[in-house]
């Protein structure tokens, strides 16, 4: 059957005949009311947030069940405790190269403050809509938000960062997820109306870990997840995840996961289908 595809598809230039094992993980992190997430191919990782300081074990379990990659840059959605607060407890037995990138509209000094026993070895770069990152080889990790040039006075405040969290597509061949971090239903608006159905994913780490904020129709259309994956803690105060969320998204067909009842969920790709 695959050979018959290849017959009306490119297959040529897919990732899984690219050198290596052909493969890459992507990783949702049980770690509470907080979202850490993992890339991983050959032996290299990129990290997306990684979760609020009081859950730390669990992030660096994860870590450690992927075999200790090397992590060539943790990407911060943005600087609320839940995303990066775990950064002041990375231990010096972590094999990363001490590069961050956020959003331009970030506060570096204060991400700088908390980064623990690293502060005076991490490098900021920033990262933008339309910009694409190339960490991992055959994997496109494209900024979809915020877009550059915004007019607005720094710092931002909670609901702004939020607002203003970085949005990545992740593409390896056919493959892809979706990163929202804590965008809420008006940045989705803007996203949808810029990206459209370059949105679409196959895996999609749903935003503000279920919140009512964030939810859009028009947005998770256009994404049309075949897995919705929220970080959350059970029983948490924000009443996360919200009935609004499910609805919507098994409106949408999505098959919903729990870090609080999955754990830590684990996809592979090999370039055609995870």
């Amino acid at each position: 059957m695959l050979a018959a595809v290849c017959l009306f598809v490119n297959c040529g230039d897919n990732p899984v005949n690219s050198g290596g094992d052909g493969r890459f993980t992507f990783v949702i992190a049980d770690v509470g009311q907080g979202l850490a997430q993992f890339g991983v191919r050959d032996g290299r990782a990129v990290v997306w947030d990684i979760g609020p300081p009081n859950q730390y074990a669990s992030w660096r379990a994860a870590y450690n069940n992927l075999s200790r990659p090397r992590i060539e840059s943790i990407i911060l959605s943005h600087s609320d405790a839940d995303h990066f607060g775990g950064l002041r407890h990375l231990d010096r037995g972590i094999d990363w190269s001490g590069a961050v990138v956020v959003s331009p509209y970030e506060d570096t000094a204060k991400i700088r403050a908390g980064s623990g026993i690293w502060s005076d070895r991490v490098t900021f770069s920033f990262c933008v809509a339309g910009d694409t990152l190339k960490y991992l080889d055959n994997v496109e990790i494209i900024c979809l938000w915020p877009p550059d040039g915004i007019d607005i006075e720094l710092p931002l405040d909670g609901r702004e960062r939020n607002h203003y969290s970085l949005v990545f597509s992740v593409r390896h061949g056919y493959s892809r997820a979706l990163i929202t971090s804590d965008i809420d239903s008006a940045a989705m608006t803007a996203i949808a109306a810029r990206s459209g159905y370059a949105l679409n994913a196959q895996i999609l780490s749903v935003p503000h870990h279920g919140s009512a904020g964030s939810v859009n129709r028009l947005f998770f259309s256009y994404v049309s997840a075949e897995t919705a994956v929220i970080s959350c803690a059970a029983q948490n105060s924000y009443g996360h995840p919200s009935p609004s969320m499910i609805t919507e998204l098994m409106h949408q067909g999505a098959r919903l996961m729990f870090t609080y009842l999955d754990n830590t969920v684990t996809f592979v790709s090999n370039g055609y289908y995870w």
